[in-house]
Formats: C-alpha cells, sequence, structure tokens
C-alpha cells in the first residue's frame, strides 16, 4: 500500500501514483502538524509532489531513492535536503 496514514504521520512506500493524490491531499489538509517519511518511496507522481510543496509537512525520513534524495528532497525541505532527524523512521 502506497500510503500509510496515521493521525499526524505518513508514510509513502513504492509507487505513490496519481490514485493516491487525491487520499493524501485530504489527509494533509486534515493533520495538524503533518509529518511524512520518504523514506521506503520510490516513485511520486508529480501531483503528489504539488500537493506536498504546497501543504509544506515535515519529511521525517529521508527517501532512499537516488532521484528522489538528490532531486525531489531538496524541494520539499526548502533546498536544505535534510529530513528532520527527530523521530525518524528506524533503519
Amino acid at each position: 500500500m502506497p500510503l500509510e496514514l496515521h493521525d499526524d504521520s505518513a508514510t509513502l512506500a513504492g509507487v505513490v501514483s496519481v490514485d493516491e493524490v487525491e487520499q493524501l491531499v485530504g489527509w494533509l489538509r486534515a493533520a495538524r502538524r503533518p509529518r511524512v517519511s520518504l523514506r521506503r518511496c520510490s516513485h511520486l507522481h508529480t501531483g503528489a509532489l504539488q500537493a506536498l510543496m504546497l501543504f509544506r509537512p515535515k519529511i521525517s525520513s529521508a527517501p532512499t531513492d537516488a532521484f528522489l534524495a538528490s532531486q525531489v528532497l531538496p524541494l520539499l525541505t526548502g533546498g536544505s535536503g535534510q529530513a528532520s532527524r527527530q523521530g525518524s523512521d528506524p533503519p
């Protein structure tokens, strides 16, 4: 399952396609202090990327996928390319 959604934390795993965008946006709207782990994500549809860029949740774990880590993560973290160490997923 590409989206694992909880009250204020979410994990995006595998291929996040256009089919998950609406559910992700709904969760981002409802979460008070959203945190998103991208560690297990291997593909992010541009609609999901746009939603993350709009809502700016805290990225709790950086993606292990090289392209997402080098090209997408900086867009979501204000150019720092660093995900938060606090509350990050265990290895």
